[in-house]
C-alpha cells in the first residue's frame, strides 16, 4: 500500500530531503494563498443598456450647444422628490451671502416628517448659510431645505421682489363676521418665489408647493424641466462645488458644540464610483448631482458630467420605480453613458484626457490639497450662449451601445477556472510529496541494498 510505504520512507528519509520537501510544499501553498488573496478586489461590472432602463422619462442636454441628445417622454409629468432642492439652493445661491447665519425655527422643523431624510439640525441653532447648502444636497437634509426658504424668503420680502397674491377678507355664512386674512408664511412665500423663477425660466409644466419634494400631487415638473433648472443652478459655481463634494464633515454650532458632529455623505453614489460607468465610456468626469426619492415618485437623478470632447452635459432620470430604486445608479449610469456616446459622435475630438477615475473628486480644505499632483487643465469648450432647450429636438443613438465587458485579459487563469486551479494545486501537491516521501526514498533505498549485496558477495569471495 502506498500510504504504508509513505510512512515507512519518512523514518528512513535523510533530514534535508524532508527539508526540501517542506521549502517546495511552502512555494506551492504560497501560489495558493496569492491565488485566494486575488478575489478579494472590486469585480467589474455590466451596467444595463439604455432600453433595459426602466424609468418615467430621461433626458440628456448638451450643455454647451444647449441641444437635446437623447430622451425618453421627457414632457410627462413626474414627482420630482428631493431634486426640488436643485431649485432652493440654487435660489439661496442667488438671494443669500453663503457666510451668513441663520437661526432654526420651528416652523421650519414643524414642515418635516419623522421619516424623512434629515441633516440633524434642532430650533434655535444657529447655523451658517453655506452649511445649510451642503447639508440639503448631500444628505438631502429636508429640515435644512426648509430653513433655506424662509431665509430666501425673508430676504426676497427684504427687497421687495416677491410678488404677493392680493388678500380678500373672508366673510363667514354662519357669523356673518368678517375675518381678515393672515399674512401668508415664509414657507408658502418662498414657493411663490420657486414657481416665479420656474415662469422666468420658461417652464409651464412645472409647480412647487414646498421646498424639499416631499410628496404632493401639486407638486410636479417634468425631465426637461429638470434639465432647464439643473443647467440655472449651475450658473452658480458653488452649486458645482457642492454637488462634487463626497462628503462633509459640519462645524461645531451653538447647539452641536464641537466640530465633526456630523459627517454627511453624498447620495450620488455615481460621484464616488464613476467606473461603474466603464472603461470604453466618453463621459470623461462626473461632476456631480442630486438624487430624488420617495415611495410614490419612485428614485431618480439630477446629474452634471464633462464628455471627453469637451461638452458640458446634464443628465435626468425620473420616475424609476420605488422598488427598483437600488438600480438607481446603474440605471442613471446607462443614460448618462449613451448620452455621451451619441454626443461623442457628434463630435468625435478628444479635447479632455484621462478617464473617470483621474478626475475623481476628494473633499478636504481649500489649500491642503495632495502634495505632487499636477490638477489637470480642461479646455473650455466654445459655448453656445442663449440656445433652448426643445425636446423636440431629440436624437437617438443608431445602436445601443454594448456595455459587456470583455475580461479575457483582465485578470489572470486563477480567477477565470479557480476549480480547476484548486485541483491542479491539490494534484501538484500530492505529486511533489509522492516524490520527495516515496519514490526518492525507494531508490535510495534500493541503491544501499545493492551496495549491501554486493560487498557482502566481495567479502566471500576474499573467504
Amino acid at each position: 500500500m502506498i500510504n504504508k510505504a509513505l510512512f515507512q520512507n519518512i523514518n528512513s528519509t535523510n533530514p534535508r530531503r524532508v527539508l526540501s520537501f517542506l521549502v517546495a510544499l511552502g512555494m506551492v501553498l504560497s501560489l495558493f494563498s496569492i491565488w485566494i488573496s486575488a478575489d478579494v478586489e472590486q469585480p467589474p461590472i455590466n451596467i444595463p443598456p439604455l432600453e433595459e432602463v426602466e424609468c418615467a422619462s430621461y433626458i440628456v442636454v448638451n450643455r454647451t450647444t444647449g441641444e437635446v441628445v437623447i430622451s425618453k417622454d421627457a414632457d410627462t409629468k413626474i414627482f420630482p422628490a428631493s431634486m426640488t432642492k436643485v431649485m432652493t439652493v440654487a435660489l439661496a445661491l442667488e438671494y443669500l451671502d453663503p457666510q451668513d447665519y441663520v437661526t432654526v425655527s420651528q416652523t421650519a422643523m414643524d414642515a418635516t416628517t419623522p421619516n424623512s431624510t434629515m441633516m440633524g439640525l434642532v430650533v434655535g441653532e444657529e447655523v451658517q448659510i453655506s452649511e445649510l447648502l451642503y447639508g440639503a444636497m448631500l444628505p438631502s437634509g429636508n429640515d435644512a431645505a426648509n430653513v433655506i426658504g424662509e431665509a430666501v424668503a425673508a430676504k426676497g420680502l427684504e427687497l421687495s421682489c416677491v410678488v404677493l397674491p392680493t388678500p380678500s377678507a373672508t366673510d363667514t355664512s354662519e357669523t356673518g363676521e368678517t375675518i381678515e386674512p393672515t399674512e401668508p408664511s415664509l414657507m408658502h412665500v418662498f414657493t411663490i418665489m420657486m414657481n416665479n423663477k420656474a415662469a422666468e425660466l420658461g417652464l409651464v409644466n412645472t409647480n412647487f408647493t414646498n421646498t424639499n419634494g416631499l410628496h404632493n400631487d401639486n407638486h410636479y415638473t417634468t425631465a426637461a424641466d429638470l434639465a432647464v433648472i439643473m443647467d440655472y443652478a449651475l450658473s452658480f459655481q458653488d452649486f458645482v462645488t457642492i454637488i462634487n463634494s463626497p462628503t462633509h464633515v459640519f462645524k461645531a454650532t451653538n447647539k452641536h458644540t464641537y466640530d465633526g458632529w456630523s459627517i454627511a455623505r453624498n447620495t450620488n453614489y455615481l460621484l464616488n464610483d464613476p467606473w461603474i460607468l466603464g472603461k470604453d465610456t466618453k463621459v470623461a468626469q462626473v461632476v456631480g448631482g442630486k438624487t430624488g426619492t420617495t415611495i410614490v415618485a419612485g428614485t431618480g437623478m439630477a446629474a452634471f458630467s464633462l464628455n471627453k470632447n469637451g461638452s458640458e452635459m446634464i443628465t435626468i432620470v425620473c420616475g424609476i420605480p420605488y422598488d427598483l430604486s437600488k438600480k438607481q445608479t446603474i440605471f442613471v449610469a446607462s443614460v448618462m453613458d449613451a448620452g455621451a456616446q451619441v454626443c461623442y459622435d457628434q463630435d468625435p475630438v478628444d479635447r479632455i484626457s484621462g478617464n473617470v477615475m483621474d478626475y475623481r473628486p476628494c473633499n478636504s480644505p481649500v489649500g491642503f490639497e495632495a502634495e505632487g499632483v499636477v490638477e489637470p487643465t480642461v479646455p473650455e469648450p466654445e459655448i453656445t450662449p442663449d440656445i433652448p432647450i426643445t425636446p423636440s429636438e431629440v436624437q437617438q443613438p443608431n445602436e445601443p451601445k454594448n456595455t459587456e465587458n470583455i475580461s479575457e485579459d483582465e485578470g489572470n487563469f486563477f480567477s477565470k477556472h479557480p476549480v480547476i486551479s484548486i485541483i491542479g494545486l491539490v494534484i501538484i501537491v500530492f505529486i511533489v510529496a509522492v516524490v520527495f516521501l516515496v519514490i526518492i526514498p525507494a531508490v535510495v533505498h534500493r541503491k544501499r541494498r545493492k551496495r549491501s549485496h554486493r560487498s557482502s558477495q566481495d567479502g566471500i569471495r576474499r573467504i
